[in-house]
This record gives C-alpha cells, structure tokens and sequence, in this order.
C-alpha cells in the first residue's frame, strides 16, 4: 500500500514537473515573439479499426487491417479502386483529411468518400492523413507506406512485350506471306481477280450499295490514317532529340488532318462532300488539345456555315488549316497571356470559295518574303493553294492575315 502512494506521488510529482517546464517555455517563447500566440502541437494516438481495399479484379473488398497493423505498411494493386479505412483518433481532431505524397499534392475529406486509387501509378507512396490546425494549416496526425503494384505486363514493360509481339507477328505473317506467294504466285492472282471482278458486280448493282462500301472504305482508310498516327506516336516516345520529336508532331497533325476528313465523309448519310464546318471543329479540338498552353489560352472564332467541299479539295484545305493553326499557336502568341484566331470559308457560288485566315498574334519577321520562303509549311501552304487553283495572299494588319479564293473539282475540270 506505501509503495503505491509513493509511486503515485512520483507520478504526480513527474507529471507537474512537465506541465511546469511546457508552460515556462510557452512563456519564454510568447515574450521572444513579441507575445504572438504559438500554437501547441498535440501528440495523436491513432489506432486502425478496419482497413479495407477494393479489389477490381475479383470485384470484392478485402480486409487488410491486420498486414498494415503488423507490418505498418499498405500494400494495393494497381487495378484496386479505392480504400476504405477507419480509425480511431485520441484526442480527437474533428475532420480528417488525406493525400498521397510523391504523387497528389492536394488535401481531400477522409470522411465523405472512400479514398480512390484508381489513378496511382505504380510505385511506393505515404497516405499522410492530417487534422487543420487552429492557423489554419495540416497537422500531420498518421504517415502510412502505401505501396501500389501492378501487373508484370503494366506500363513500359507492357509496352516491350506489345512490340516484341507485333514485331514477331509481322517477321512470322511476312514470311508466311512470302512463301505462300512464291509457291502459288499464278493462283493468288487469280483469286484476287476473281475477288476484283465480284467487287466491281457488287458495286454495280445498286447506288445504296456503293454509297455504303464508300463509306466502309473511308473508315478503312481513317483507321489506317490513326494506325499511321499512333506509330508516329510511338516513334515520338523512342526518341528523346525534341527536334525530331518536332518534326515527327507536325508530321502526325498532318495524317490526322487527312484522317478527320475520311471521317467526316463515312460519318453523313450521304457522300457529295466533306462537311467544312464539322471537320473544322474536330481540328480545332485536336490542335488545340495537342499545342494550347494553359498559360496562353486561345480563342478560335469558327465563321464556317454548312458547306460540303469534294475531298479532292477538302483535303488539300484541310492540310492548309493545319498548317495555320499549328503556325499560330506554336509562333504568334510567344510571351502573351491569350491569343484569338478568326477563321471564315464563304461560297461564293459556281464552285468558288473564299477563306479567310487571321489571328492577333505577332506576324512574320519584317521583311519576310511568303512567296520566297524555305519553310516547309509556307511552301506546303503555297503548294497546296496552287492545287486548288488559288494564289494564297499573306499581309499583316494587327495579326496574320491569308486569304484564298479557290475553285472544287468541278470549277477546276473547267478551267483546263
């Protein structure tokens, strides 16, 4: 019985002694700071009740309270989609909140909505969980390991075997390919022009017939023109020189252009032409999408109604559109807060069309020679122009300023 009252006095004694040099160095510190009010930091004593993760491939959550409590780690695969954890906070710090270090910086609410993983990548992370202080700030009250794995065949080293595949596939499907033709050249020609022959019946028999194998053969061609698109893509990935990355960009923006027009014609009920005005909004979107720097946001005024242009000069047009745009958000609003681009396409009747071309942007150099000038996409530009029995203008007037008058087909068949 003494030895516990003795032992409680020490205690007592123990807990006073602290309690006294806490409040003298609050003290010493207020006077220091010239009596501003320091906020204490209070110690948390947390214990985990359930921690819980989804599991995406098996479509069930699974309990792993025990393995973090043990370990002091969490451990998730990167198809889970989120975490449900519960815990026990003392004192408590009213709302809790949380984020991934080393990949999010921003705080969420732990208590509204399961913690969501479905974006992390795969690597070793902490979930910092964390109370506001009374100034306003985080508190750190609990850091957790967070280890996200994936599958073998996840990100670059899927990417290694998707290659070595198809580049197994094409060496094995060539050289089958080769051997088959070498041992019966005679008969697979005369397959294929049996097959030609049946083609050409078929499209002979009927204008709805014809109507949809053109428009099968214009998706054919706008998949190959992405197929083309996402192997430049991948080019653009191997290669770290951003010159040649460049080129390769520039390169892709110009089969994709080509690939919205084949799209635009398969996707109308009816094949007299490339809608301008729809195709001009799936470029912009793609440019834009590609070039717009969140700094500089770029205001496209679309003054394009419903006109159907032939593809033998919607594309040419096309290409000509790409080459402006990516010209303008890439040179004209350099050190700028915010650029506007103006586009207008009018038809003047009998096959002629006007296109005016003009942004705020800082123009070419003084003294610049359009007509005379190198540049691979000012004499695209020229070239292209001439393909539509046009002569593209280029003057300066508070911005860039090209104008074309140009002719379709059917103006031009008439011109020669």
């Amino acid at each position: 019985m003494a030895s516990s009252c003795i032992f409680g006095i020490s205690q007592c004694m123990s807990q006073l002694s602290k309690t006294y040099f806490i409040g003298l160095f609050s003290v010493l510190t207020m006077v220091m700071c010239g009596g501003s009010a320091i906020a204490q930091t209070v110690e948390h004593e947390v214990r985990f009740i359930s921690v819980k993760r989804f599991d995406g491939t098996m479509n069930t959550e699974v309990d792993e309270t025990g393995n973090v409590i043990k370990e002091n780690i969490l451990v998730i695969h990167h198809q889970d989609k989120y975490i449900k954890l519960e815990i026990a906070v003392s004192p408590d710090p009213g709302h809790l909140y949380y984020r991934f270090d080393g990949f999010d910086p921003l705080w969420y609410n732990l208590s509204t909505d399961p913690i969501r993983t479905g974006t992390l990548p795969e690597g070793l992370f902490r979930l910092v969980i964390a109370a506001k202080s009374e100034n306003g700030g985080m508190v750190t009250i609990k850091a957790i390991p967070l280890q996200v794995r994936a599958p073998f065949f996840h990100g670059i080293r899927g990417h290694i075997a998707t290659f070595v595949t198809i580049a197994l596939f094409i060496f094995f499907f060539f050289s089958g390919r080769s051997w088959i033709l070498r041992r019966d050249k005679s008969r697979t020609f005369k397959m294929l022009e049996n097959t030609v022959q049946k083609r050409t019946v078929q499209l002979q028999q009927s204008v709805s017939q014809r109507e949809l194998l053109l428009k099968e053969i214009h998706h054919r061609v706008k998949n190959n023109l992405q197929v083309i698109s996402a192997l430049l893509e991948m080019q653009v990935a191997r290669t770290s020189d951003e010159n040649v990355r460049a080129a390769i960009r520039e390169g892709q923006n110009r089969v994709l252009s080509i690939a919205f027009i084949h799209q635009n014609l398969y996707q109308h009920d009816d094949l007299k032409g490339v809608e301008v005005g729809t195709f001009l909004k799936e470029l912009i979107s793609h440019i834009r999408q590609v070039f717009e720097k969140p700094e500089c946001p770029v205001t496209i005024t679309n003054l394009v109604p419903e006109t159907f242009i032939d593809i033998e000069s919607a594309t040419p047009l096309g290409l000509i559109l790409n080459e402006l745009l990516t010209n303008s958000y890439k040179y004209a609003f350099n050190g700028r807060t915010e650029g506007n681009i103006r586009i207008e396409i009018k038809d003047l009747g009998e096959g002629i069309f006007y296109f005016n071309y003009r942004d705020d942007g800082s123009g070419l150099p003084h003294n610049f020679d359009f007509n005379r000038s190198n540049s691979l996409g000012l004499k695209l530009i020229r070239q292209l122009s001439r393909q539509l029995a046009g002569n593209i203008v280029y003057r300066y007037e508070n911005g860039s300023v090209f104008e074309l008058t140009f002719h379709n087909l059917e103006a031009r068949s008439k011109m020669i």
